[in-house]
């Protein structure tokens, strides 16, 4: 397995974890996740090479025998200059988000997904990272164990979600 980082040939192996990865999250909550539209995913990808080529951030490939087994993508926070008057200390600080990890289904728990994450926690501390962060959905038994037991990452913050419209979760405004 070679870590590496994403190039624009690496479009159609990202393409096709990406929508595994999706029927996986679509599986859990189909109210939530959905898949990608297939039809130009691999040219969406292929042309995000502006973003890849950036200082700020990283994008990482996997590679097992010649095949796409993970993805990472990454950037760096810059410290906020408002930071001096927010109560999170980590704003004044240059910050690691993980924007992305996603593995084929045929290399899942194999240990790939951590030589990711631990390729891009040294790629942001050599940038003057000095903490990390990432989401994922909270009703994954796969990434919640990951990311707390696997790469000992803490619960910060919890993200609520009500739909605003549609069906029978909208209320009634009655009439003035």
């Amino acid at each position: 397995m070679t870590v590496r980082d994403a190039t624009e040939e690496d479009a159609g192996g990202i393409a096709l974890l990406s929508r595994q990865n999706a029927a996986y999250y679509a599986t859990l909550a189909p109210e939530r996740f959905k898949l990608p539209d297939e039809d130009g995913l691999v040219d969406f990808i292929r042309e995000d090479e502006e973003w890849r080529v950036r200082a700020d951030t990283i994008a990482l490939v996997a590679e097992v025998d010649g095949e796409v087994a993970g993805y990472l993508e990454a950037s760096l926070q810059p410290p906020l200059d408002s930071a001096r008057w927010q109560s999170p200390r980590d704003l004044a600080e240059t910050r690691l988000f993980i924007n992305l990890v996603g593995m084929a289904d045929a290399y899942k728990r194999k240990g790939i997904a951590t030589q990711l994450v631990e390729a891009a926690e040294e790629w942001g501390r050599s940038q003057g990272a000095s903490v990390a962060i990432c989401d994922t959905f909270i009703g994954s038994p796969l990434s919640m164990p990951f990311w707390e037991q696997r790469m000992k990452y803490e619960r910060q913050a919890v993200i609520f979600r009500k739909p605003l419209c549609g069906g029978a979760s909208r209320p009634s405004r009655g009439h003035l």
